[in-house]
C-alpha cells in the first residue's frame, strides 16, 4: 500500500560490476513495508497479503489480469454463471493432511462468520445465504450457497447470474484457503489475535512460516509437501529495509530482487541514475492497479462542495512531476488505466484554486484545522503530504499533519478516527469496488453512504455482458469523480527490480507473479 520515492542518489558505483553474493539456496527480497500481520482472512496491507500468498493455497492462478489457470482447483467450472464446481487435486499441507473440499468450505464460512473480523467479505457477498457484506444471519449458520459434495469437490451458487470471472478473481484468486484442522481449535471471535495469525504453524503454498523479526525480517522455509513440487530455492528471507538501504544492497547482490507491487518502491532517480545502468540488474516498470488517494472522511465531510473543493485545491500533476518526473498517472477517481475498465474518456478534475476557494467558501467551511494523517516510514507519501498541504492551505483550508507507523494509521483509517489521510491499495482486475465504497463494505475507509453509488455498484455486480458492465463502470467513475468520496492522487508504475542470477521473479502484472515461484532458481 506504500510507497517510498527520494530525490536524492544512494551512492555507490555503476560501473556494472556488481554481482549477487547471496547463496544460490537463498532468496533476499528487499521490501520497505512491514506486514501487519499473517491473517488470512482479515489482511488488509499488502505486504502481508503478499506474503500470505507464499503460504497458503488459492483455488486459481492469475499469471495474467483475467486470465486464469488451476492451482488448488483442478477444475472450476459453470454452465450457467450461477453454479459452480469446483474439483480440487490431490494436494496435502505440509503437515502431512489432506487438503479437502471441507477446507476451502470452512474458510468461507469463517469469512461468512458474523462473530468474525475479515476483509474479505465483499468476496462471497454474491453467494446465495450472506447478507450484502458477506455475513450469514448468525455464527451457527452455515452459507447455503456452498455445498461440500466429497472431499475433491464442492459447489458454490450465486443469488444471480455473475460474470463467471467475478466469480474467479474474488473467491478463486483473492482468497487464500484456511488449514480448518488448525483454524478451528481457536474460537473464532479470538482468532485475529491468536498464534494462528501471528506465527502460522500449517502450510500449503511454496513455503511455510519459520520466523518474523519485526520490522527486520520475515523468513521462509520450502514447503516440502507442496502440490506443485518443493520450490527449487530452499530459503526466504524477506528484509524490510529503508529504500536507500534497498538501492544499496540491490547494488552491492545482498538483495536478489525487489518485493515490488508498491510496497518496495525505488527512488525513481536512483531507479534512473543507479540501477538502469547496473548491467547485473533488471529494471522494468509499467502502469499497474496500484493507486494512492486522499482519503476523505465522509462522515465527517457531507458536503459535496467542500470534498469538490480539496480535489480542486490539490495540483496532482505537480506531484507526478516532482515526485515521480512522469513515471505515474494522475487518478481521475479510483481507477487505473492497467484495467480494460478505466473510463479513458473521463478526466481529472483540473488544479484550480480560485475554484476551489469559491466551493469552500459555498460550503460553510468553519475555519477548523483539519488533521491529515500520513503513514511514516515511505518518504514520497511524506513529501507528497507537505505539497498537499501546502496546496490545501493556498485554497483556504487550515491543515496539520499528523504522523503515525502504518499499521496504527490504518487502525485510525479503518475505525474512522480521522478526517483525512493518505493511503494507497492494490486493486483487482474486476472492476466491482463495493468493498470500498458503500456503507457494508469492508474496506469503507471513506465512510461512504451513497444510496446512488450503491445501485450503481449492484447493477455492474448484476450485469453479465462485459461491454455492458464497461458502460456501467465508466458511468460509476464519473459519478465518483463529481462527487468526489475520495480524491484520487495518482497511480505510479512499480518497477520490477532483479539480480540476472535469479531465473524467475515479478511479472508485470504483479500480484500474479507467485504462481511459478517453486520453479525460480539462482545461478
Amino acid at each position: 500500500m506504500c510507497l517510498a520515492l527520494v530525490l536524492t542518489s544512494c551512492g555507490g558505483s555503476s560501473s556494472g560490476t556488481s554481482s549477487s553474493k547471496t547463496s544460490k539456496n537463498t532468496l533476499y527480497v528487499g521490501t520497505t513495508n512491514a506486514p501487519a500481520g499473517f491473517n488470512p482472512i482479515n489482511e488488509t496491507d499488502v505486504a502481508g497479503q503478499w506474503i500470505l500468498r507464499m503460504l497458503y493455497p488459492s483455488l486459481l492462478d492469475q499469471p495474467k489480469s483475467l486470465h486464469f489457470q488451476g492451482s488448488l482447483a483442478k477444475s472450476f467450472t459453470t454452465t450457467d454463471n450461477q453454479h459452480y464446481t469446483i474439483t480440487l487435486r490431490n494436494a496435502k499441507w505440509s503437515d502431512g493432511k489432506a487438503i479437502t473440499a471441507d477446507d476451502v468450505a470452512y474458510t468461507l464460512n469463517l469469512i461468512g462468520n458474523p462473530d468474525v473480523e475479515t476483509s474479505y467479505g465483499a468476496n462471497i457477498a454474491r453467494l446465495e445465504g450472506v447478507d450484502g457484506s458477506g455475513k450469514t444471519s448468525s455464527s451457527s449458520t452455515t452459507i447455503s450457497g456452498v455445498r461440500v459434495v466429497n472431499s475433491k469437490t464442492l459447489t458454490l451458487t450465486t443469488k444471480a447470474p455473475i460474470d463467471p470471472n467475478y466469480v474467479k478473481e474474488m473467491i478463486g484468486f483473492d482468497l487464500v484457503i484456511v488449514p480448518k484442522h488448525v483454524a478451528e481449535q481457536y474460537n473464532p471471535k479470538d482468532l485475529a489475535n491468536s498464534k494462528f495469525t501471528s506465527h502460522p504453524t500449517v502450510s500449503g503454498s511454496a513455503y511455510k512460516f519459520v520466523k518474523y523479526n519485526q520490522n527486520s525480517y520475515v523468513r521462509l522455509k520450502a514447503n516440502p509437501t507442496y502440490y506443485k513440487g518443493k520450490a527449487k530455492i530452499n530459503n526466504v528471507y524477506i528484509k524490510i529495509l529503508t529504500s536507500n538501504t534497498l538501492v544499496t544492497q540491490l547494488k552491492s547482490g545482498s538483495i536478489d530482487m525487489t518485493a515490488g507491487g508498491g510496497i518496495s518502491t525505488i527512488p525513481v532517480a536512483d531507479v534512473e541514475r543507479s540501477l538502469k545502468t547496473d548491467k547485473s540488474l533488471t529494471v522494468k516498470g509499467a502502469p499497474y492497479l496500484q493507486t494512492q488517494y486522499m482519503y476523505i472522511n465522509n462522515d465527517k465531510f457531507t458536503n459535496k462542495n467542500m470534498r469538490l473543493a480539496m480535489t480542486y485545491a490539490i495540483n496532482r500533476q505537480a506531484i507526478v512531476k516532482k515526485l515521480f518526473r512522469g513515471e505515474a498517472d494522475v487518478l481521475p477517481t479510483t481507477y487505473t488505466k492497467a484495467t480494460k475498465y478505466y473510463n479513458s474518456n473521463l478526466k481529472a478534475l483540473p488544479y484550480n484554486v480560485a475554484k476551489a476557494k469559491a466551493l469552500l467558501k459555498k460550503s460553510g467551511y468553519d475555519g477548523h484545522t483539519i488533521q491529515l494523517i500520513v503513514p511514516t516510514g515511505n518518504i514520497a507519501r511524506q513529501q507528497s503530504a507537505s505539497l498537499i498541504q501546502q496546496d490545501l492551505e493556498k485554497a483556504g483550508f487550515k491543515v496539520k499533519q499528523v504522523s503515525y507507523d502504518f499499521p496504527t494509521a490504518l487502525a485510525k483509517m479503518k475505525s474512522g478516527d480521522y478526517e483525512l489521510g493518505l493511503l494507497g491499495l492494490s486493486l483487482n482486475s474486476d472492476p466491482d469496488q463495493t468493498y470500498l465504497y458503500t456503507k457494508a463494505g469492508s474496506m469503507n475507509f471513506g465512510k461512504v453512504n451513497d444510496a446512488k453509488l450503491t445501485q450503481m455498484f449492484s447493477d455492474g455486480l448484476s450485469e453479465k455482458s462485459t461491454a455492458k458492465r464497461k458502460q456501467t463502470y465508466d458511468d460509476i467513475q464519473k459519478y465518483m469523480r463529481d462527487q468526489a468520496f475520495t480524491v484520487g492522487l495518482y497511480s505510479d508504475y512499480p518497477f520490477v527490480i532483479q539480480n540476472k542470477n535469479l531465473q524467475g521473479g515479478n511479472n508485470s502484472f504483479w500480484v500474479g507473479s507467485l504462481y511459478d515461484m517453486q520453479d525460480w532458481t539462482k545461478k
